[in-house]
């Protein structure tokens, strides 16, 4: 009867365990998953210049964190912020559409944070606060 029991424990933990597992997963992929048709981050000012002379300018995550957003107004928010707090200095910041989606280019970082996981090119800067 005791070892009936035992394993009637064993089994509905290990299931609860698996069950666990999955949801963490499911979780995961929703997150990465969510629509974000175009990519945003800030960077220097100085880059539109090289954009709008034809260059190809790409950011690289080896040299630099680059935070990553779905729309410019929340890449331009943090932007404020971070001066604000003094975490980055003031100076002449601009926000910039990146080529590819959320999907291809993001890592998750702490507390819920898209960051830039490969080099990826600048397609163009952003004039609007949305």
């Amino acid at each position: 009867m005791k070892a009936r029991l035992l394993s009637g424990i064993l089994l509905a933990a290990l299931l609860a365990a698996c069950g666990g597992k999955k949801a963490v997963q499911a979780d995961a992929a929703a997150a990465v998953a969510a629509p974000c048709p175009f990519v945003y981050v800030y960077a220097p000012g100085n880059y539109i210049i090289d954009i709008a002379g034809g260059s190809e300018v790409v950011l690289d995550p080896a040299a630099q964190e680059f935070e990553l957003f779905c729309s410019p107004g929340e890449a331009r928010a943090a932007l404020e912020a971070a001066v604000a707090e003094g975490s980055l200095p003031a100076g002449d910041w601009r926000v910039y559409r990146l080529d590819g989606g959320l999907d291809d280019l993001a890592q998750k970082s702490a507390a819920n944070r898209y960051t830039l996981k490969r080099m990826a090119q600048v397609v163009d800067w952003v004039t609007e606060n949305s």
